[in-house]
């Protein structure tokens, strides 16, 4: 019986995230770690010398690697544009974190290089959408047993305060870098579109370069309604929790505490919430990144694809623009 080749998988940019992919690729039965290429190419070749991979000095030298077959982009999202259309391109299956870029030109180029790549595949790295709980939340849903939503309320707290840009660049990116999840999943949850929105962004912690909590609310085309906090300084754990309120009842990721008080410390104990986003979606990244290799295996439409990160988007950036404007804003 002839055995059936590993896809060969590269890694573009092995951060905190892209760190966390190629690990997962050595734990994906079928693939192989192949090749890998960050910007700090000290870090490339640690990471490289450590999960048993080829350290690339260029995106183009990872590409054209003999045997790699896909590649995981989780390079800073200003590079996305530049590394997805490369890949793409070359013909690499694709799955790229989010943000799918910055700006929706951007975005659109990358959605053309993928159109016209007809043998290669763009996902979205959009893991809630393969999180256990989130899954059975919509799972509930979709059964019809709790009625049509209504209202979808997505709390995402963590732990980090902002390091990156200041000003008005950081409040954009706490829209195009964390609350676009809770943006994707309100889509997904709700399977419309949204038509409008209000958002605000506040600098709450002294030291913040920008600001550290964004508050959205989404209006749907057909009738139901979000609302979205993103916090970045929650010291005492990494908090997430969904709510989706619906006409014959609700359906919660994190559950009810309505008749106790509780206190969380950073020291103290922290019940069932985690320290950081990798702890809470490690088995979200592992089951997203087994399903786009199944993809490539066996082509098929991506679940999550280059459409759903335009229209999060879209979204983000039209909270980043509601905060200047006391109206609506249409994505």
């Amino acid at each position: 019986m002839t055995r059936v080749r590993d896809i060969g998988v590269g890694v573009v940019g092995v951060g905190l995230m892209g760190r966390r992919h190629a690990e997962n690729v050595t734990r994906v039965g079928g693939a192989k770690l192949l090749a890998i290429h960050d910007a700090n190419a000290s870090l490339a070749e640690r990471v490289a010398r450590e999960l048993g991979a080829k350290s690339c000095a260029s995106v183009d030298a990872l590409l054209s690697y003999s045997g790699v077959d896909a590649v995981v982009i989780a390079s800073p999202a200003p590079a996305h544009e530049a590394h997805a259309v490369a890949a793409l391109a070359a013909g690499k299956d694709v799955l790229l974190e989010k943000p799918i870029a910055l700006t929706l030109e951007a975005a659109d180029r990358i959605l053309a290089a993928a159109a016209s790549a007809s043998a290669a595949r763009l996902q979205i790295g959009f893991m809630r959408r393969y999180d256990p709980a989130y899954t059975e939340a919509v799972s509930v849903v979709r059964s019809g047993k709790v009625g049509a939503v209504r209202f979808f309320k997505g709390v995402d707290r963590d732990r980090d305060a902002p390091s990156g840009p200041s000003g008005s660049l950081a409040r954009a990116d706490i829209f195009a870098e964390s609350a676009i999840h809770d943006f994707d999943v309100a889509r997904w949850i709700t399977g419309d579109e949204v038509a409008g929105v209000r958002a605000s962004a506040l600098t709450l912690a002294p030291d913040a370069p920008g600001p550290d909590l964004a508050l959205a609310e989404l209006r749907f085309v057909g009738g139901a309604a979000a609302s979205i906090e993103t916090y970045r300084g929650a010291r005492y754990a990494y908090d997430i929790r969904a709510e989706i309120v619906c006409s014959e009842g609700i359906v919660c990721v994190g559950g009810f505490a309505q008749r106790s008080v509780e206190v969380l410390l950073p020291d103290g104990d922290r019940r069932d919430l985690s320290a950081h986003f990798l702890d809470r979606f490690a088995d979200a990244y592992l089951i997203e990144l087994r399903d786009f290799l199944a993809g490539v295996r066996y082509p098929r439409p991506p679940r999550v694809s280059g459409e759903d990160g335009r229209r999060a988007l879209a979204i983000a950036l039209a909270c980043d623009r509601a905060c200047d404007d006391a109206h609506e804003v249409a994505p």
